[in-house]
């Protein structure tokens, strides 16, 4: 069963092919499943039955309060947004979310996770918040307000049969 659907892989692909490859579905990404956002962000997940991650544009990081014992402040990196849960793209800026807590961080950082994420690939900005008002107030100093959110498996969906997505350059 599995081979059979491996063997019509192919031909669910999109035909569609960008002007930017970016923005092209790839066959030779199998297993992996590659969604792309805004160049050169980009979901990825290892397959079908495996979570979606977001690449951040830039790391963000998390410092941990100085204590006596310490004689070097630790940061706490974020390279990307583990088992993304939705995502939303409007005016050139990417906004996700996810519940995620990295278990084997610190408890300060398991306390203060960043959940809310905002990047802006045109103007290099990435940002994470704890809380969905930070969140909230930061996207309506950037005129946006009530993102059109949807999950990666759905966005992946209409990737896979259309090739198109709202927000790809070539597909208004």
């Amino acid at each position: 069963m599995i081979l059979l659907s491996i063997c019509f892989l192919p031909s669910c692909s999109p035909k569609i092919q960008h002007a930017d490859s970016f923005y092209n579905y790839n066959d030779s990404d199998f297993p992996k499943d590659h969604l792309p956002v805004i160049d050169p962000v980009e979901a990825t997940r290892d397959g079908p039955n495996s979570s979606w991650n977001l690449e951040l544009l830039n790391s963000l990081h998390i410092d941990l309060p100085k204590s006596q014992e310490q004689e070097v402040r630790k940061v706490y990196i974020y390279s990307r947004v583990a088992e993304l849960e939705k995502f939303a793209v409007k005016d050139g800026a990417i906004m996700a979310y996810s519940g995620h807590v990295n278990q084997q961080a610190d408890a300060y950082i398991r306390e203060n996770f960043y959940h809310w994420f905002v990047m802006i690939p045109g103007e290099d900005i990435t940002k994470g918040f704890h809380t969905e008002d930070e969140f909230n107030r930061y996207i309506e100093t950037i005129g946006i307000q009530d993102p059109d959110w949807q999950t990666p498996d759905d966005a992946f969906d209409t990737f896979l049969k259309t090739g198109c997505l709202d927000w790809f350059p070539d597909c208004k």
